[in-house]
């Protein structure tokens, strides 16, 4: 209970009360109902999701990442649009392993779901350094561009690289 009077604990506290007022109704109940439950999702998530310690999350990394992963998506948009277009399509769809820079845990489960929304990759679930992705071309430079991303990722919370 006494994570909940930290700094990381107030500053969580403070995120679902403001989500609560916004997608709530703001009166006298609603807003001493809201305090209420606030505080439980906050003890509840500080011991799902611990913080993580000394790392702190890089401002200027994040909006590197946020712009190259929206570039990239529309880079893989448009290169699966052409691919499945194309007559005959120019798909060679498999499973590759590939060296995977991120530590396996939440790090790993967060990047794996990031790179899930990329268009023609799609990371399956599984343990291990290596990383399975299923991609629609094995022979385009998966490896390449989720070693590029991971660098980019680990780099949010200035995390080094595993591996």
């Amino acid at each position: 209970m006494g994570k909940l009077f930290s700094a990381h604990g107030a500053a969580r506290w403070l995120s679902f009360f403001a989500g609560w007022v916004i997608l709530g109704r703001i009166g006298a109940i609603d807003l001493a109902a809201g305090l209420v439950i606030s505080a439980l999702a906050t003890v509840l998530s500080l011991h799902l999701l611990p913080t993580v310690g000394p790392n702190r999350l890089n401002p200027r990394a994040m909006l590197a990442y946020a712009a190259r992963f929206f570039a990239g998506s529309l880079r893989a948009g448009w290169d699966v649009a052409w691919r499945v277009a194309a007559r005959p399509p120019r798909v060679n769809p498999g499973v590759l392993e590939v060296p995977c820079a991120v530590p396996q845990g939440l790090a790993r489960d967060a990047f794996r779901a990031l790179a899930s929304l990329q268009p023609g990759t799609l990371p399956l679930p599984g343990q291990g350094p290596e990383l399975r992705v299923h991609c629609l071309d094995i022979t385009a430079p998966v490896a390449a561009m989720l070693d590029a991303d991971a660098t980019a990722f680990l780099a949010m919370a200035d995390t080094p690289r595993h591996g």
